[in-house]
């Protein structure tokens, strides 16, 4: 089964318009996403275009699921599962 290219995948509001996520939430917003979705490989600007957020904070985010070994960047800057190498 193919996956749908990245450009066709519509983000998902998780919070109310106006409310602003915490770091923990985040997180495991993201955490959930590359579950949900093996063989998820992204860089830093597709993901903050994914999940509408600014490029320090996702930088912050992904570094942090990679501190944790859940994620690791690839050699070519994408981040994603270490299974899904």
């Amino acid at each position: 089964m193919a996956r749908p290219a990245l450009s066709t995948i519509e983000p998902r509001p998780t919070l109310p318009p106006g409310v602003a996520p915490t770091f923990t939430t985040l997180v495991e917003r993201i955490r959930a996403e590359y579950i949900e979705q093996p063989g998820l490989r992204l860089t830093e600007a597709q993901a903050s275009r994914l999940w509408r957020l600014d490029e320090g904070t996702t930088r912050h985010v992904l570094t942090a699921l990679a501190g944790e070994a859940f994620l690791q960047r690839t050699d070519d800057g994408r981040y994603a599962r270490p299974s899904a190498r």
